[in-house]
């Protein structure tokens, strides 16, 4: 599904929470169940990414350029690559932490990828916890 490209306001109707207290528990909650398949680089992508999505609560639409320079400002020297975030994009997509969504230009060319963060769901157990029946 492509979608046309806006500012990230524009895009509120995406969102999945109700405040930035609310979005900041659940991206909490998927930190605590699935940090372990991600690499360093990777879980500073992922967690500077979540702070994109802070104007509408769970939804960003940053380019992979401007994630970069905002890490690579932060951490000096020691930013992460751009293979690294994509292949942070492709895991967190996967386990199911937010959603990709294409958008395009009014000329039709591809724009940002619009970033939809899932709600951790609740009723699921953790990762390798089973009942035992007994």
């Amino acid at each position: 599904m492509t979608i046309k490209s806006a500012g990230v306001e524009s895009f509120a109707e995406y969102s999945q929470f109700g405040s930035l207290r609310e979005f900041n528990n659940h991206f909490e909650m998927w930190m605590a169940d699935k940090k372990r398949f991600f690499s360093k680089g990777e879980l500073i992508g992922l967690k500077r990414l979540a702070r994109f999505a802070a104007k509408v609560p769970g939804v960003a639409n940053a380019k992979i350029g401007t994630v970069l320079k905002a890490i690579y400002e932060e951490y000096g020297e020691m930013g992460i690559s751009r293979s690294t975030f994509k292949r942070m994009i492709l895991k967190a997509s996967e386990i199911g932490i937010f959603t990709v969504y294409e958008t395009a230009r009014k000329n039709g060319s591809q724009s940002s990828n619009l970033y939809v963060f899932n709600r951790f769901p609740m009723n699921e157990l953790p990762d390798g916890d089973q009942l035992s029946h007994q």
